[in-house]
């Protein structure tokens, strides 16, 4: 069987975890590594996340690569704003980025940088590597800064990030991860790559409700730490969902036709009262792939059966 090579640039990140499991269970994807970003909390945390799961899940094989902090607004947005930023994140993921406690690890990461990385793989198998990024995408624009072939030696991005055709969850306007580095999205988008935009046109909705306590019923190790993050995060939030942010971009690797895709041309606002939006006009030739629909139910099995590998 041919797998499908795969980067996940991540943010760890309590949607990431899902994200993560899919990609170490799925028969179908070939996991070169992890690449770590900071977004949903500090690069420390981020990377510390992502070695304590790999130990849970006992996959410490799977190498691991440091990347950048993304730009998180410091240099674009005021003090009070920021501090306003680091609350928001804080609220959803924790101070850690983690609403479920994990093993020390037993691993740490590879001395390569994530975006050497990034760029030493592609050129390894060209026409081959699909990059996965569910944070900001800094390390990516960096890549491609360092390494402009990346263009033709990546045969896709699939990306978690913005928001269309539908309100940002950040600000009014913006979506969180392309809010953390709107200049990295757009050095991104407007890469000329084959994109497939994840964002929550279709994230959003595609969610686990509280009294949803059957969708994940097995006992293998990551069915059982998700459902204790699932449980954690209703007890102690008052959410009565959790959305699929991540995961969904995982299982557009995997099943594309899940998903509605128009083609757009897609950039992003960097400065003013929209900082962070993504602003969509509709190209028939365009290079971006944006979800705008998805079965919902459909796709939630698929992440269950994943889980359940």
């Amino acid at each position: 069987m041919n797998k499908t090579k795969i980067i996940l640039d991540t943010d760890p990140g309590n949607d990431d975890l899902l994200a993560i499991i899919m990609a170490l269970k799925s028969e179908l994807l070939d996991l070169r590594g992890l690449t770590i970003v900071g977004g949903n909390a500090s690069i420390e945390h981020t990377t510390g996340n992502a070695l304590s799961l790999l130990t849970y899940m006992d996959r410490i094989e799977v190498p691991v690569y440091v990347g950048d902090a993304s730009a998180l607004n410091e240099a674009s947005t005021s003090p009070e704003e920021f501090e306003e930023f680091k609350s928001h994140r804080i609220e959803i993921h924790g101070e850690t980025g983690l609403h479920v406690s994990l093993p020390n690890p037993s691993i740490g990461p590879r001395n390569i940088h994530a975006v050497e990385f990034i760029i030493e793989e592609a050129e390894r198998h060209k026409g081959e590597l699909i990059l996965v990024p569910v944070g900001p995408l800094t390390n990516i624009a960096l890549a491609l800064k360092k390494q402009p072939r990346l263009v033709d030696w990546v045969k896709s991005i699939n990306l978690m990030g913005g928001a269309v055709n539908v309100p940002g969850n950040v600000t009014k306007y913006a979506e969180f991860n392309i809010y953390c580095d709107p200049e990295a999205a757009n050095a991104v988008l407007s890469s000329g790559i084959d994109i497939k935009m994840c964002g929550l046109d279709i994230t959003r909705v595609t969610s686990v409700k509280k009294e949803e306590t059957d969708w994940l019923a097995g006992n293998s190790a990551g069915e059982k730490i998700i459902r204790r993050l699932l449980n954690t995060v209703f007890e102690t939030t008052g959410r009565n969902s959790f959305s699929l942010h991540d995961p969904i971009t995982v299982l557009s690797v995997l099943y594309p036709e899940l998903i509605d895709w128009k083609e757009y041309d897609v950039s992003v606002i960097c400065e003013g009262s929209q900082f962070g939006k993504t602003v969509g006009t509709l190209n028939p030739n365009g290079c971006v792939s944006v979800g705008i629909g998805i079965d919902q139910v459909l796709a939630k099995a698929k992440i269950a059966e994943i889980l359940s590998e």
